[in-house]
């Protein structure tokens, strides 16, 4: 069994820890950011067996509705092989890199067709880590926005992603992976902000592919005459070009399962950019998933203020996406860095001894996680959203002990590893299974 270490390059939300500990302390926080920074996952490329262990809660697995109708998803759902349905996931550093979300999409793909891969997104362009199962390049340089920053200098995509050509005329790649299954394409419609004339399209080997571009107000749809897994674009812009991402179509009913997965995302942030809701209308959601508050939990927290950015995101999605189901999850069980104050002394003579303290670097549980949880519970079910409970599913208090026992999570304790990403994932598509048919 063969194991690449993937480095995924993250820049989670910035914060200080602001309690520090004096030289008489016995314990001390510290900034977390430089190892969830730079989280190592073994990525397996063999596959393997999902095995659920039994301190997960199997029996809970399910999504709970609070008074939420799904019965027009689930006749959408079963119309699936005539219309194809639209399912949008968005979240943070762990629906960015796919692991979980693509055990989803396989699954659900399998039971009602595969759509196309959906929305894909720029971010190794952007300095960041990629899906394995989509490239996105250029053979020119653009300059990109980093999504955490605190301010940006132009338009930030409804993706977390934004990317400005150096020069007027240039071209990108997008294409379908060839380590996953054969997953063609026929339609490309590419989110931008400014002009873009597209005056040509080749598929990898550059030969050239007959296409029809139509333009819209925040995206521009090509369609071509054949199946691809590469296509090339090249296009003319005005110096005002911004993109923030394409999707990739097959032109056939089955699902899509799109992502949106940003490195330290929180509520906040995506509220920051300020449309998401109406970036994913030309997506037509039946169903949204916001799987965020991992990032909450390791800054300040005030119940309070994360339902007021839980209340705006979702408000601003259900305005420009009426017809759209809502599903919260919330974050499992992590652990943070601890250090604690070893009492040292020197000096020969017992008198002359003075006390001085050494730092022993240890782990604990991030408290936090139960009141960013209590926060989106509380909040859907006075509204009305469904919820999945994944805090409560995984195994609730103290599970990340077993989880990290088990190899399910990654050495940072805030990640999981490959197969503990498969196995949530695993868990998700099982219950979004069960709410599709019941």
């Amino acid at each position: 069994m063969k194991y690449i270490s993937v480095i995924l390059f993250m820049l989670l939300l910035p914060f200080k820890i602001m309690a520090q500990a004096d030289s008489t302390s016995d314990t001390e926080d510290i900034d977390e950011s430089d190892i969830r920074e730079n989280p190592v996952i073994d990525w397996n490329d063999e596959d393997f067996d999902i095995t659920i262990p039994s301190f997960v809660k199997s029996a809970q697995n399910e999504i709970r509705y609070n008074g939420a109708n799904w019965s027009d998803l689930r006749k959408a759902i079963a119309n699936a092989s005539v219309n194809p349905i639209s399912v949008v996931h968005i979240g943070d550093s762990h629906i960015q890199a796919d692991f979980a979300t693509s055990e989803v999409r396989d699954n659900l793909q399998f039971d009602y067709g595969n759509a196309g891969r959906g929305l894909i997104t720029p971010l190794k362009i952007s300095g960041t880590n990629q899906p394995v199962d989509y490239e996105f390049s250029s053979t020119q340089p653009w300059d990109a926005l980093k999504f955490m920053r605190q301010s940006w200098s132009r338009t930030m995509g409804f993706t977390g992603t934004s990317i400005t050509p150096a020069n007027k005329k240039s071209n990108f790649l997008v294409s379908t992976s060839e380590r996953e299954d054969f997953n063609p394409f026929s339609a490309i419609t590419v989110f931008h902000q400014g002009q873009f004339f597209v005056t040509s399209v080749t598929d990898a080997d550059g030969k050239a592919l007959p296409f029809v571009a139509e333009p819209s107000k925040d995206y521009t749809h090509i369609v071509l005459t054949e199946d691809v897994t590469a296509a090339r674009i090249y296009f003319d812009s005005a110096g005002d070009l911004t993109l923030f991402g394409v999707n990739l179509s097959g032109m056939r009913p089955g699902l899509f399962y799109h992502t949106i997965g940003n490195n330290g995302a929180t509520y906040n942030t995506y509220n920051k950019v300020g449309t998401v809701g109406q970036g994913i209308q030309p997506l037509s959601p039946d169903l949204v998933i916001i799987s965020l508050g991992t990032n909450e939990a390791f800054g300040t927290v005030n119940k309070r203020l994360i339902t007021e950015s839980i209340d705006r995101l979702v408000s601003g999605i259900k305005t420009h996406n009426p017809e759209a189901q809502i599903l919260l999850v919330t974050p499992m069980e992590c652990q943070r860095i601890h250090y604690t104050n070893v009492k040292t002394s020197k000096g020969k003579r017992k008198k002359s001894r003075r006390t001085s303290y050494t730092r022993k670097k240890g782990y604990k549980i991030n408290d936090n996680i139960t009141i960013v949880r209590d926060a989106i519970l509380d909040y859907a079910d006075d509204k009305h959203i469904a919820v999945y409970d994944w805090y409560s599913i995984a195994g609730g208090k103290n599970a990340s002990e077993k989880w990290i026992a088990n190899g399910l999570f990654s050495g940072d304790r805030v990640h999981l590893s490959h197969k503990g990403y498969r196995l949530q994932g695993l868990l998700l598509y099982q219950a979004l299974r069960n709410a599709f048919t019941n």
